[in-house]
């Protein structure tokens, strides 16, 4: 791995960055000696622009930060906001607990200067904020105040800034040593129970800091479970001055009756085998039938995720029994899926599963909270061998939501779906952005946060059995919610439930999740088998988050993230198929299912399903093209292609070419399949500092919201061959980042350092910012995610970009420039959506005038 030297600027100024992370300028150890200092005041300022969840925003301080021109402020400063507010620094102190409280920590800024002899690291103990730059860095931040962030942070010798992006109105900061250069941090592990009985392979994350201001090559973990032999597991190099959560697959160890703890012993060691770090931590033992956590490596970003299980209920015999029921269940904000399957009680009729969403707050289990919700479905699916057809989808409050949300777009996976306190989209309930007579380019950007959007699939809800749960005197989510999705679903439900409970508040205990009429209610409905449909009614917003219902797929759209419909009937009389599409350029029918026997339900009967009989032709109308006695395909799939004003029948529909379930968009999806972070270095100093810092900013960030592990690279120790279905995210441009030329060769919009090009236009000036993504050569999966700018002043703009927030929406491509900061939408220059074929489109493109 390659890393590139920086100097010490010379000018107090936060928009300069003072990376210095290398050995040779500063010795590791130089931090002996000098005592850690401490913060005895700040200096606040009340929120400096206007901030929703949106994919804008306004911050005078941060354009300030961008420009160059931020400078360290004193006791009566004042500044003026983009809406004309004028604010004043003024100093305050912590209380007894060293705990800051003040009015501007709700969004506000908080600014210390920090004193040091010399040039070391230390670590950042701070907890309340958002982000913070240190001495112009950017680093994560923790805005719910849980503590699972401390950084190692680089303090020059003199005088050091440090800016706060406050949170929710405190503030508490400790300042550090390190218990040594490269050290097991002992916060924020992830582990799982042991189960008795088991012998695969277990997941443990275990986070490791570097202190130091060089990369930490050839490190190992060695692990022991009690006295046992230890097993020696090599780690990936870790950035400097860095903190990361690594992934470790260890042997189960041999569980003796009546234990009920095991110890295992760590030892991080170097490339010689001397030890750096040691720690020890229990796991607990679970019976098989015991509630218990699991762990497991996800396919977002290689992490180890865990998620928690109550069993069902141990019968005296199996023989007769039917495969298990589950039930997925979502937890509210700052729930632990520990507390959330725990609150059950064990079901005789399946298992209680319960993710995590990547976090207690995570991502309101949308994106990638609804990526892990889906993951922990198919990996419980696997592991308890329960029954598809008994699937259930519930949860609380946030998981209430997320439960409308999910169960909406991934309506083909469960059989009912129960949301308790729940509320059913941002624009209702959190604060979503939301223009009045939106632009096109506003128009564009609402478009892109589609996905949150749960009333344009509540067609999705009708088929699967719906249970509205809610207290009549919630004061956090109102019932108003539950009211207005009762009167939603009365238009054309004809399978739900709904239930206040007199008297009651938000959390009115378990009972409020796990209801018996609730649950009982959801045990009487089963997914129908494929074979028994014969009418579908099925809208997406984006195949790449669901595509299929029964036996159609969705394969891509006309127009990304807009609502794509298919009405599809079935007569197996006369075998014809008649099918009604908007927005939609490919699909496809999958007649397996539909040529096996089958029984379905017809009222209080069961009747037999008339099936296909397969080889023989069948009917099929779609729209204005119609087919009669059309040949039986060979592997039983029919694929249609929209092409001009008619309907084309093609062989083979998947193409690295064109969107498709596996890869839609927009700019977001490009942050999965094991991402891997690859900065610049082939730029100015500046602009490579910028590279790394936002690389591992953005690491960071997820690390916190996501409960994220991501590698990070530099562009010279980048190969574009290997792991080819490995997404990337690039961070540079076409002149900084040697990765460019191999991942975007044919990129219709081309970043370089003094502006850029977007089909034939072009675009000029060292102020833009732009994000996309596009295919990555060689895979069918993966994407290149591009976060870029046309010098340090865009790159500098994309720092606090939110594109981690849930609700956030971003097209396929956006450009925008530093006006942003304080004009919002009118300093975005553009955005879009690319069409099926990854090309810009006209219709799908706005430009500011």
């Amino acid at each position: 791995m390659a890393f590139v030297a920086f100097s010490v600027p010379i000018l107090r100024c936060l928009a300069i960055p003072a990376l210095v992370f290398l050995a040779a300028l500063v010795p590791a150890d130089a931090m002996a000696g000098d005592e850690a200092p401490t913060i005895e005041s700040l200096l606040v300022v009340s929120r400096a622009g206007r901030s929703v969840r949106g994919p804008l925003f306004t911050d005078a301080i941060e354009a300030r930060l961008v420009a160059g021109s931020f400078e360290a402020p004193e006791e009566g400063d004042t500044l003026t906001t983009p809406d004309e507010r004028e604010l004043t620094w003024r100093r305050v102190e912590p209380n007894d607990n060293g705990m800051f409280r003040e009015r501007e920590l709700r969004g506000g800024y908080a600014y210390a200067s920090v004193p040091s002899e010399s040039t070391r690291v230390v670590l950042l103990d701070a907890v309340g904020h958002r982000h913070v730059y240190v001495n112009g860095v950017p680093r994560g931040g923790d805005v719910y105040a849980l503590g699972y962030l401390r950084l190692p942070i680089v303090l020059r010798e003199g005088d050091n800034d440090l800016l706060f992006r406050g949170g929710r109105g405190s503030l508490k900061i400790r300042i550090e040593d390190p218990p040594a250069p490269v050290f097991l941090e002992t916060r924020d592990r992830v582990l799982p129970d042991l189960i008795r009985g088991e012998s695969e392979a277990t997941a443990l994350g275990i986070p490791v800091t570097n202190a130091t201001r060089e990369a930490a090559e050839g490190l190992a973990l060695e692990i022991a479970w009690g006295n046992a032999k230890a097993t020696r597991h090599p780690l990936e190099t870790l950035l400097p001055v860095s903190t990361r959560r690594v992934t470790v697959l260890v042997s189960s160890p041999g569980l003796r009756a009546g234990v009920e703890k095991v110890t295992a012993n760590l030892r991080l060691v170097d490339a010689r085998r001397k030890v750096l770090s040691t720690d020890s931590f229990e796991l607990d033992v679970r019976e098989p039938d015991a509630k218990h956590r699991r762990t497991f490596v996800s396919s977002i970003d290689g992490s180890v995720q865990y998620f928690a299980v109550t069993p069902q209920r141990s019968a005296e015999s199996d023989d007769d029994r039917d495969p298990p029921a589950m039930f997925l269940s979502l937890h509210g904000a700052s729930v632990q899926a520990t507390n959330q399957a725990y609150s059950y009680s064990p079901k005789d009729s399946g298992f209680v599963v319960a993710p995590t969403n990547r976090r207690p707050f995570g991502f309101d289990w949308e994106d990638w909270g609804r990526l892990d919700a889906l993951e922990v479905l198919d990996l419980a699916e696997q592991r308890f061998g329960t029954d598809p057809s008994r699937t259930y989808l519930t949860g609380h409050s946030m998981g209430g939501h997320g439960t409308w949300n999910l169960g909406a777009h991934a309506a083909d996976r469960f059989a009912a779906i129960a949301p308790s306190a729940g509320w059913r989209d941002f624009w209702s309930y959190g604060g979503a952005a939301k223009w009045d007579d939106p632009s096109p380019i506003e128009a564009m950007l609402e478009r892109a946060a589609n996905a949150s959007r749960t009333l344009l699939l509540e067609q999705n809800f009708a088929g699967r059995g719906v249970y509205i749960l809610h207290g009549d005197a919630d004061n956090n989510v109102p019932v108003s919610q539950a009211r207005f999705m009762r009167e939603r679903l009365a238009a054309f439900h004809t399978n739900f439930a709904y239930y206040e409970q007199p008297g009651a508040g938000h959390w009115w205990g378990n009972r409020c999740m796990d209801w018996p009429p609730l649950i009982a209610f959801l045990e009487r409905n089963r997914r129908p088998d494929d074979a028994t449909v014969r009418t579908i009614d099925f809208t997406t917003i984006n195949p790449g988050i669901a595509s299929r219902r029964h036996w159609i797929t969705i394969e891509s759209q006309g127009r990304s993230m807009l609502a794509s419909r298919i009405e599809a009937t079935l007569d197996p009389e006369s075998r014809t198929f008649d099918l009604e599409t908007t927005n939609i350029t490919r699909l496809s029918i999958d007649l397996t299912e539909l040529s096996k026997p089958r029984t379905r339900k017809k009222g209080d009967e069961t009747v037999d399903a008339t099936p296909l009989a397969a080889g023989s032709p069948i009917s099929l109308t779609i729209d204005d093209t119609e087919w009669v006695d059309l040949a039986w395909p060979n592997d039983s799939q029919i694929r249609l292609r929209h092409d001009g004003d008619d309907w084309t029948r093609v062989d083979a529909l998947t193409s690295a070419l064109r969107k498709t379930p596996l890869r839609a968009g927009p700019f977001k999806d490009a942050f999965r399949h094991r991402m891997v972070f690859v900065y610049g270095t082939q730029g100015t100093p500046r602009e490579n500092e910028w590279a790394f810092a936002k690389a591992r900013f953005d690491a960071e960030t997820f690390q916190y919201r996501g409960n994220g592990s991501i590698d990070i690279v530099a562009d010279t120790s980048f190969d574009p061959k290997a792991d080819p279905d490995r997404g990337v995210i690039l961070y540079g441009n076409a002149d900084t980042n040697r990765a460019w030329q191999a991942l975007l060769a044919d990129s219709p919009i081309v970043v370089h350092r003094d502006g850029a090009s977007i089909g034939d236009r072009s675009i000029e000036g060292n102020d833009l910012a732009c994000l996309f993504l596009r295919p990555r050569p060689g895979s069918d999966v993966a994407s290149v995610g591009v976060v870029s700018g046309t010098g340090i002043t865009g790159m500098r703009l994309t720092n606090q970009i939110p594109y981690f927030v849930s609700g956030a929406g971003y097209p396929d491509w956006t450009l925008l420039n530093a006006s942003m900061l304080e004009r919002e939408s009118e300093g975005v220059v553009g955005c879009g959506f690319f069409d099926d074929t990854w090309q810009l489109a006209d219709g799908d493109s706005a430009w500011r005038p």
